[in-house]
């Protein structure tokens, strides 16, 4: 087998102040100031035949129509090939409102996308340039305290942070992706700073305390966030959970051991499949306008009966769907909202020996984390906001529960199990090993 090389790179991407910022619906300030700066962070695997790069971004998401620029720019510059470069975002809420994700448009964000395109293709280029021969690990650890369900609290999610670390020949720690499942809003809609919030705070955190750059991916969190974890909306409260986060990374890279490899086989594998998915029928403006009131009224009344503030939240994130599926109802919905676009969901799957790294074009729930891990098992990372974004991917009995997600959803319920069993094709399509059986673990 050919000897891996690896190498990582990270530009910081920081837009100039004043752009709209992305991430939620009513928010229509710009940013007036830094937290933090927002970054692209790369790593790039050649094993001498075919490379396979990731990318990974501090901004709310991407969009295909630009993710096939930057990969037709990385395959002129480096030579990787479409299916072979996962581009991802971590889904701060506190960066520029980019593909169309602030109510308000400015001239400018259009400006910084095709500027991004250089920027994510200097760092794959940077980090091509850094590669050096490398063994790879594999390794995880809990990271309770930071994630929960964010509608109840005492529901299951998947609170591991999982790790692919790359050293050197001399046992130098070179680098390491990082995955975790969350939400990254722990700062709220009234800041008006750049942040890369929690999954920048962990990733600067680890990288420090391990010496050695980490691309923190973002995985199965569309029904998972700090809501319940969080000790308040602000910087301090940031740089706490990112520490804690940054720990438990620290600790999965101690535990890390060598990748299961088999002399005959590519050590690195790869599957890009498009799915077909149906946009969901939204209600009328009439119709969602009487679901606005009857959640406002709800909310009113908890409020007037000083009900705790967890229920308090919860009737507000669902007068804010609510509000959401009004204003797109309205405007003829999502893919007016959008843009016009093929309804097909690119699912990729790269291989690393025996780890699967799975690029999900959206939000899927923590449930479904799971269910990938009864067939994929352990040593597998769940990519989401990868390649494209088609919002949440709502399983049909969460749907009929109602809910913010439900409320918001780009695409049809009977979408999301077509989405987790796409991804099982594609990762066998790279040469994962699947189980065989008709369902993981719930």
């Amino acid at each position: 087998m050919s000897q891996l090389r690896v190498g990582f790179a990270q530009l910081d991407i920081t837009p100039p102040l004043g752009l709209p910022l992305g991430g939620y619906g009513g928010r229509l300030a710009v940013a007036d100031a830094v937290f933090d700066p927002l970054f692209c962070r790369a790593v790039v695997l050649d094993d001498g035949m075919a490379p396979i790069a990731l990318a990974v971004l501090d901004i709310i998401r991407v969009l295909q129509h630009w993710t096939s620029r930057v990969r037709a720019r990385a395959g002129e510059v480096l030579g990787v090939a479409a299916d072979r470069l996962l581009i991802s975002a971590t889904h701060t809420h506190a960066g520029p409102g980019v593909f169309r994700s602030s109510l308000r448009q400015d001239p400018r964000l259009q400006d910084y996308e095709c500027a991004l395109v250089d920027r994510v293709s200097d760092c794959l280029a940077a980090a091509r340039r850094a590669a050096v021969g490398a063994h790879l690990r594999f390794g995880s650890a809990p990271a309770a305290g930071i994630a929960a369900n964010r509608r109840d609290p005492s529901l299951p999610v998947d609170d591991t942070v999982r790790v692919l670390c790359a050293h050197a020949d001399s046992g130098r720690l070179l680098g390491a992706v990082a995955n975790f499942a969350c939400h990254p809003t722990v700062l709220s809609a009234t800041n008006c700073s750049y942040s890369a919030d929690l999954f920048g705070a962990a990733a600067e955190s680890a990288a420090h305390r391990l010496g050695a750059p980490v691309l923190l991916t973002n995985g199965a969190a569309g029904d998972v966030s700090t809501r319940f974890t969080r000790g308040g909306q602000t910087a301090t409260e940031v740089r706490r959970l990112g520490d804690v986060l940054a720990r438990a990374i620290c600790t999965a890279v101690g535990r890390a051991t060598g990748l299961a490899l088999s002399p005959s086989e590519r050590l690195l594998g790869v599957a890009l499949h498009s799915l077909p998915v149906t946009w969901r029928r939204l209600p009328t403006p009439e119709i969602a306008s009487g679901r606005l009131q009857a959640a406002s009224r709800a909310l009113h009344r908890l409020q007037a009966q000083e009900a705790d503030s967890a229920s308090i939240r919860l009737a507000q994130s669902e007068v804010e769907g609510a509000r959401a599926q009004l204003w797109v109802s309205s405007q003829g919905g999502w893919e007016a909202v959008i843009g016009p676009r093929p309804a097909v969901a690119p699912l990729q799957a790269l291989r690393c020996g025996k780890l699967a790294i799975l690029g999900v074009p959206g939000e899927l729930f923590s449930s479904a984390g799971r269910w990938l891990q009864g067939f994929l098992d352990e040593q597998m990372l769940v990519v989401g906001y990868a390649n494209d974004y088609w919002g949440y991917f709502v399983p049909e009995q969460e749907a009929r529960t109602g809910g913010y997600e439900s409320l918001v959803a780009m695409v049809e319920a009977s979408c999301e199990a077509a989405i987790r069993y796409g991804l099982v094709t594609a990762a066998r399509s790279a040469g994962c090993e699947v189980a065989h059986r008709e369902g993981g673990t719930e």
